[in-house]
């Protein structure tokens, strides 16, 4: 019996996750995974995939046209509600789709940032490992 295109959607979403969860490790982060949170419309059983210190990090993964690129905004709207957010995004839509990175790259701020899956490592590093590495060479 053949999955459903949302049965699917659920896999490759759950295969990103697992794929951060081992750069994470590889990277030696400290992280917990699906932390609730209060969300824009107050509720408090929503859950972001991922916390690295005070970052806030939600996975999305889009192969084809879907409506996963519509919640865009909310997306940003709740990790605007952390001290910092990054969507890491993966799948060939997403890579695709100018309109989307032209969105998300008006959003970017000192609160919240954007990359795709292949360039976490080096964000994490940049953003978060090095930002450790300051602060203790400072102190």
């Amino acid at each position: 019996m053949p999955i459903s295109q949302g049965q699917q959607a659920n896999i490759n979403g759950k295969a990103l996750e697992v794929h951060v969860s081992q750069i994470l490790t590889d990277l030696g982060c400290n992280f917990r995974e699906q932390v609730k949170f209060t969300n824009v419309y107050g509720s408090s059983r929503a859950k972001v995939d991922f916390m690295v210190e005070d970052v806030a990090i939600e996975c999305k993964f889009q192969k084809v046209a879907g409506s996963v690129s519509e919640k865009m905004p909310y997306v940003f709207e709740n990790l605007s509600l952390f001290s910092r957010g990054l969507l890491v995004l993966d799948g060939a839509y997403f890579k695709k789709h100018d309109g989307i990175h032209n969105y998300l790259n008006n959003k970017v701020s000192d609160v919240f940032d954007w990359c795709f899956v292949d360039d976490l490592a080096a964000w994490i590093v940049e953003n978060i490992l090095y930002e450790q590495t300051e602060s203790r060479t400072t102190a």
